[in-house]
């Protein structure tokens, strides 16, 4: 027989264990917003299963209208950067101009720019983008998609996908245009 003040006490444990764990992967996204213009690059070996010759994890994640988007749209069909980043961090909005810029440069070559908003809402990201000639696929990420990528350390966090669907370099911190480039350079 189960004592009643054992499994209330149990109950109480879990929900606390839960509860650190979303504050610490909310931490880590806060944490990295910062002036630091660290980075490092991958190697793409990641332990993500392979869909489709892709080797990176697949998504899905609803636009700033609402829409549910699927990242099998672009990733493996053409070269792909994904932006973490949020409306409220002062490094992200500080690489914006760079990137709308760099967009303009790269898609005419069949490069796809996704940002994927953290802890944000559609009418923000809609009013900065409309703002910030951020004419790219605009999504609302949610925790999961973080974790699967490995996104967790901070914001900014740009990640560089080949056509192939291989990741080829990420960038953890605000970079400018020339480091940028770099990357879309490295995925063509």
């Amino acid at each position: 027989m189960i004592n009643p003040k054992t499994a209330t006490t149990q109950m109480k444990r879990s929900k606390i264990g839960a509860a650190l764990t979303v504050l610490a992967l909310i931490s880590l996204i806060i944490a990295g917003c910062s002036s630091s213009n660290s980075g490092s690059k991958t190697d793409g070996n990641s332990k993500t299963a392979t869909v489709n010759s892709i080797n990176v994890p697949q998504f899905s994640a609803k636009d700033i209208d609402g829409e549910l988007r699927h990242s099998s749209e672009w990733l493996g069909k053409q070269p792909v950067v994904i932006n973490v980043w949020g409306t409220w961090c002062p490094p992200c909005r500080r690489e914006i101009p760079d990137l709308a810029k760099l967009y303009a440069e790269y898609k005419p070559k069949g490069v796809e720019l996704i940002s994927l908003a953290v802890k944000d809402t559609p009418e923000r990201v809609r009013k900065y983008a409309e703002r910030n000639n951020m004419n790219w696929v605009l999504l609302m990420s949610e925790d999961q998609i973080l974790i699967d990528y490995k996104a967790t350390r901070g914001v900014p966090t740009t990640i560089f996908i080949d056509k192939d669907g291989n990741e080829v370099a990420r960038f953890i911190g605000m970079k400018d245009y020339d480091a940028l480039k770099k990357g879309f350079e490295a995925i063509l």
